[in-house]
């Protein structure tokens, strides 16, 4: 059982990277929606991810994401997951909105993950899922490159606390296990202005973590309701 503990925590690596913020991109008094597609891998895993979110006032993002990953198992052949879960990011310091040198931002999401494999029913279990919670926070700054071209580097970390549980099928006994990971994470997002309300976003990004490295990239768009207020 325990090896079928350890296919879970890839999972893990696969969360923090994939998350993409709108209002990393929005001053403060906008609102907005913000729309993105990643791409995501590891030793032990990839998979890919869509993200819808809005922003409100600039400050509060309320983002869910759906995805779907597959492990690299020997004990249970093709495994793969699926993924739903919101997230909670408040931008409490905005470099776009102040005198500050760059920007903060706490978050707080929740993933359901459900496994699926033809392998694990011959191997005597039948539903297998995580509940997971994450918890980051990230600091970031706007670099103006030329017209209406910047880049906004990133350092931020992360910790999931996930909850496995898996039924066997021969006593009907759901048994199940709690583990932990805590990340560092960098990414280098590339952001064009299409005008003063609608942004194009590239991400790539590195997730650190004692057992793996884990590169994303993700394309995302973002518009804006309004413009900023004045001053801001």
């Amino acid at each position: 059982m325990k090896r079928a503990s350890a296919v879970f925590t890839a999972l893990f690596l696969l969360s923090a990277p994939a998350a993409f913020s709108q209002g990393n991109f929005l001053k403060r008094g906008q609102y907005g929606l913000g729309l993105s597609g990643a791409y995501v891998t590891n030793s032990s895993a990839s998979g890919y991810s869509g993200t819808l979110g809005v922003t409100l006032g600039g400050i509060f993002d309320l983002s869910f994401g759906a995805g779907h990953a597959v492990f690299d198992s020997a004990e249970f052949g093709d495994l793969t997951s699926n993924s739903l879960g919101p997230e909670l990011r408040a931008h409490v310091i905005k470099q776009n909105s102040s005198k500050s040198p760059v920007s903060l931002s706490l978050s707080l999401g929740f993933a359901k993950d459900d496994f699926a494999s033809p392998e694990l029913e011959p191997a005597g279990f039948g539903a297998m899922w995580t509940n997971s919670f994450i918890l980051g926070a990230t600091v970031y700054r706007d670099i103006p490159l030329s017209g209406k071209l910047y880049v906004q580097p990133y350092v931020g970390v992360s910790h999931t606390s996930s909850t496995f549980k898996v039924t066997v099928l021969s006593t009907g006994v759901t048994w199940s296990d709690k583990d932990g990971q805590a990340a560092f994470l960098i990414g280098l997002p590339v952001v064009y202005g299409f005008s003063e309300r609608t942004l194009l976003v590239l991400q790539p990004g590195l997730t650190f973590n004692k057992d793996a490295t884990t590169f994303a990239v993700s394309l995302g768009l973002v518009y804006a309701f309004n413009k900023a207020p004045s001053g801001e």
